[in-house]
């Protein structure tokens, strides 16, 4: 489940302590949304929605409720109110939209290779970028390098590692697990993902689609402008620690 993920995060402006928190927080966030793109949703969860709406997101006070994706959910609930089987519909759903050569085939490829190859030399970049990072992919994953969800997923693993330099004050690596992540962003996953998103919305026959399309959509582009506050502050931090153990 996410957490504080469909309104602009906070200042990076904090102390240190609260670092951990808010890597921990755009983890949750990465994690949570990779999952739409890479399997249909799950049973509890549609039963969860069907129960109680967008506060099965958010909780309720949440001012975040006011966002777009809010009316989706909406709409989504009803829709799930009127079908005979959600799961097996909902299955069909995310075919139709992530594996049907019909539908937005969400792969980095489709979108910045001109000729579409699946496999080829931008498949095979961000797999190389993974290699690089040292976060491998497992023998059991089907999907390849460059799908949303493995790229949104990938992000989160760089956000748990993050999380784990803070814990650690190793501040050098941390400036570089952040540094990889913005590369990442203007590399790979900030290139292509809105347009995939915005297919998405123009697809999806369903208000949940919808919705996850929105939700991406506001988080990276607060994700691109937060990585770089958060680089500068870091920065400051590290320097700040250092000219203390001189």
């Amino acid at each position: 489940m996410p957490y504080r993920i469909f309104s602009k995060p906070e200042s990076f402006e904090r102390t240190m302590n609260n670092y951990h928190t808010l890597f921990g927080e755009r983890r949750n966030t990465y994690h949570f949304l990779s999952g739409f793109y890479l399997r249909p949703p799950t049973s509890s969860m549609l039963a969860m929605i069907k129960e109680k709406g967008s506060t099965a997101f958010l909780p309720a006070d949440d001012e975040s409720l006011t966002s777009p994706w809010v009316d989706e959910i909406d709409k989504f609930r009803e829709e799930l109110m009127a079908m005979a089987d959600p799961t097996a519909e909902m299955e069909a759903e995310h075919t139709s939209l992530f594996v049907l050569p019909s539908g937005v085939l969400p792969h980095e490829a489709v979108y910045l290779d001109e000729k579409k190859r699946l496999g080829g030399k931008i498949t095979m970049a961000v797999a190389e970028f993974y290699r690089n990072a040292a976060i491998e992919i497992s023998d059991t994953c089907i999907e390849m390098p460059d799908h949303l969800g493995m790229e949104l997923e990938f992000m989160a693993r760089l956000c748990r590692l993050a999380a784990v330099f803070h814990e650690e004050n190793d501040q050098t690596s941390l400036q570089l697990c952040l540094k990889l992540q913005q590369e990442f962003m203007n590399r790979h996953l900030g290139l292509w993902a809105t347009q995939c998103c915005n297919e998405i919305l123009s697809q999806a026959r369903y208000g949940l689609y919808r919705a996850v399309a929105m939700i991406t959509l506001s988080f990276l582009a607060a994700e691109n402008e937060h990585l770089q506050e958060c680089l500068e502050q870091t920065g400051k931090e590290n320097w700040l620690w250092e000219s203390s153990t001189v």
